[in-house]
């Protein structure tokens, strides 16, 4: 073993040393180069960036009433960024817990994994993708390929009063690629570490008669890598390789199939994706479509380890019909007809059959759930000026819901099995959303304007809120912004919360109500000479009526006995957190030969009755990251490197992982032989060995291996 790693290490090190001494002497090398100095150019023009996701009308980031960030096209080519999850890391205060199914987006110290992500709202070109039945809002089978993404803009605070329910921590809106002349655009990609391939293509063309037609799709292949787990590497007693007391759990069928606790390439998956649209004048017809299967390396609820059959399969797709215009200088008007569908399912592999009789099929049988929302939709939104002071938003949108969950066994042959341990059993919904919101910008003076907004919510299978916003952006001076901002956010119980009952372990609850947070901020910008910014934000956060899965007994009036067993699980209004933060920023434009950033977030979150409130589950105390690029010759080769820092979190069997520092060195190559573009990564550069948090529901496991040093390259070519 010893040798092998020696040789490991000596393969690395003459790239890494390469692109490591490139990045120190590419400052070096500028001291010979003659370049226009702009140190006195107008900042203010080269900073004002367009933010679009905070009023739902465009305007500069400095005076959008939220707490805005920008991931541009230049920060995701620059660092290597090869998903989603990636690009997010860049934003202060964001981190990802990802087991390589799913990409848990925490922000401010809160990831809850295994809420899939619905406490903070993902839109793709401002439109919700959020489902009914869970509240998922999936980064990981959004139907877009990063290289398809214009930028990423991510609001951190509660967004409710504009976008409803699940804006509840904020949002991520996803812009996708707007060419405006006739191109195709081509790339593939290569991850050393999982073994990963894929591709995208994107093509635009604009007909003499004014229409405009624009496709994207990829395809991702992941054949996955071995990972370790210690829970399953103990053979002991051989209690892993029999079921447990219950009669259901048990990891191993016997000792043959005993792995020491390695799950070999189980981390495989597809991903597919798909995008058009079509517009002629002010209308525009989009499709939509993202498919992905993930398999299971770590435990899964008690299921047989190291098994292929373990795996989650999602399904979205969409279709929007839009129209835009101005009715006059002051008014637009924005219209959209939807319709969308999600499927999601997980397949389990257990061993658990009667004592009595002999098993007729051995393992077995594969519980299978499968979810299902299908829905309508209509939003209309008129952004009206009042004079040159006073701009309104107002909106409505009504949402149908079909929603259907099924559940049930399969045995080995897929074919169902009559008698089950666990009844299967169906869930038929159907119901409404409505959202009224409006927001209103009044600017007192050149330095001073306030936003204030009102959204009001009604779901006809539980109660609505009412969340208000209002935000004081005041400018002093020209290069200095400072902004207040105090909300309300909302996320109503999902459908699975109301009324999953497995007739067994999970009980409904109609009684729920929404979550509800309130939060106030400040925000301190300041610009200054060679294209520096630097900001500084502070947040406090309180939440209550927080929906937690409770553990209830035989004593509680709301056990319904029966075949039930002993204690179940019911959600219920009971959790309470408040959290508490301050980030410090500093960002140097992308227009000087030298630029990047550097990121340092403090974060504290307190929970109610939680007896580890010093530190919740998977809420690191500290984040930081540090990015710097230069462009050795501008616009055809630049080097990159980046380094992110997560502080220890707490597992749910209360133990830790530690803190963890990665670092990527990057290098960009631009019109290659004159049509190709090449980037060329080591991602995990000093090959650290980190974990991630998982949650309970995959006990035993309690953390997952990350990527260790790997080779990542992009080729891309765009023909004009």
């Amino acid at each position: 073993m010893k040798s092998h790693l020696s040789a490991s290490v000596l393969n690395w090190a003459p790239m890494t040393v390469a692109l490591l001494l490139s990045l120190v002497m590419a400052p070096m090398m500028a001291c010979a180069e003659t370049t226009q100095d702009i140190a006195d150019l107008d900042l203010q023009s080269l900073l004002d960036d367009v933010v679009s996701s905070a009023s739902k009308y465009e305007e500069t980031l400095e005076e959008s009433p939220a707490n805005v960030f920008i991931v541009s096209r230049a920060m995701i080519e620059s660092y290597g960024c090869r998903t989603i999850g990636d690009a997010l890391s860049l934003v202060p205060g964001i981190y990802i817990t990802d087991d390589y199914s799913l990409s848990q987006i925490g922000v401010r110290g809160i990831a809850n994994f295994g809420d899939w992500n619905s406490r903070m709202m993902v839109l793709v070109d401002g439109r919700s993708i959020t489902e009914q039945y869970g509240g998922s809002n999936s980064i990981d089978v959004v139907g877009l390929d990063l290289d398809n993404i214009d930028r990423i803009e991510v609001i951190k605070g509660p967004a409710s009063s504009l976008y409803g329910s699940n804006a509840f921590f904020g949002i991520v809106n996803l812009i996708t690629e707007q060419p405006t002349e006739n191109e195709l655009f081509v790339s593939s990609k290569y991850f050393r570490n999982t073994d990963q391939k894929g591709s995208s293509i994107r093509l635009y063309q604009k007909f003499d008669n004014g229409l405009t037609a624009l496709i994207t799709g990829s395809y991702l292949d992941r054949n996955g890598s071995d990972l370790f787990f210690k829970e399953f590497s103990d053979l002991g007693d051989g209690a892993i390789l029999r079921l447990d007391e219950d009669g259901y759990n048990q990891f191993y069928l016997d000792s043959a199939d005993f792995t020491g606790g390695y799950s070999h390439n189980k981390n495989s998956g597809e991903n597919y994706a798909f995008r058009s649209r079509l517009g002629l004048g002010h209308f525009y017809l989009t499709a939509h479509f993202g498919q992905q299967r993930s398999g299971i390396s770590h435990g899964f609820y008690g299921a047989l380890f190291n098994r292929s059959e373990n795996e989650y399969n999602e399904r979205r797709y969409f279709v929007d019909l839009g129209y835009q215009n101005s009715l006059s200088e002051n008014s637009e008007l924005s219209l959209r007809l939807s319709y969308d569908h999600f499927f999601w399912s997980d397949h389990i592999l257990y061993n658990y059959y009667s004592d009595e009789d002999e098993p007729l099929y051995l393992p077995g049988p594969t519980w299978i759930d499968a979810e299902y929302d299908q829905w309508y939709s209509s939003e209309a939104r008129l952004q009206v000026d009042f004079g040159d002071r006073n701009r309104a938003v107002f909106g409505v949108e009504v949402q149908l819901h079909e929603i259907m969950h099924e559940s049930g066994e399969t045995d080995q042959a897929g074919e169902e099995i009559q008698e089950n341990v666990i009844p299967p059993g169906s869930v038929n919904y159907s119901g409404q959303i409505y959202n009224v919101y409006v927001q209103d910008e009044h600017r007192f003076s050149e330095k001073i304007k306030f936003v204030g907004g009102l959204h009001f919510n009604h779901f006809t299978y539980t109660t609505g809120r009412v969340t208000p916003k209002g935000a004081l952006i005041l400018s002093p001076y020209r290069h200095g912004t400072y902004k207040l901002i105090a909300s309300q956010g909302f996320r109503s119980p999902t459908f699975y919360e109301v009324s999953f009952d497995d007739a067994t372990y999970f009980i409904g609850n109609p009684e729920l109500t929404s979550e509800l947070i309130t939060s106030y901020e400040a925000i301190s910008t300041h610009e200054f000479p060679y294209g520096f910014v630097v900001e500084v934000a502070g947040n406090l956060s309180r939440a209550s009526d927080l929906i937690v899965q409770t553990v209830i007994d035989e004593s509680d009036p709301a056990h319904p006995g029966g075949d039930y067993v002993e204690e179940v699980s019911q959600f219920r209004n009971t959790g309470e957190i408040q959290s508490s933060s301050l980030e410090l920023s500093l960002q140097r434009n992308p227009i000087y030969s030298l630029s990047g950033f550097a990121n340092v977030t403090y974060q504290k979150l307190e929970i109610s009755g939680d007896a580890q409130t010093d530190q919740p589950f998977n809420s690191p105390r500290w984040l930081g990251n540090i990015g710097l690029t230069y462009q050795i010759s501008r616009n055809r080769m630049s080097l990159s490197t980046k380094a992110n820092y997560i502080s220890s979190r707490r597992l749910w069997d209360h133990s830790f992982v530690d803190g963890q520092m990665t670092m990527d060195v990057i290098a960009n190559f631009r019109r290659v032989l004159s049509v190709v573009d090449v980037t060329v990564g080591i991602m995990n550069v000093f090959d650290s060995d980190y974990r991630v948090p998982l949650n309970f529901d995959y006990a035993p496991s309690t953390s997952i291996q990350r990527p260790r040093r790997s080779l990542y390259v992009n080729l891309k070519s765009n023909f004009n």
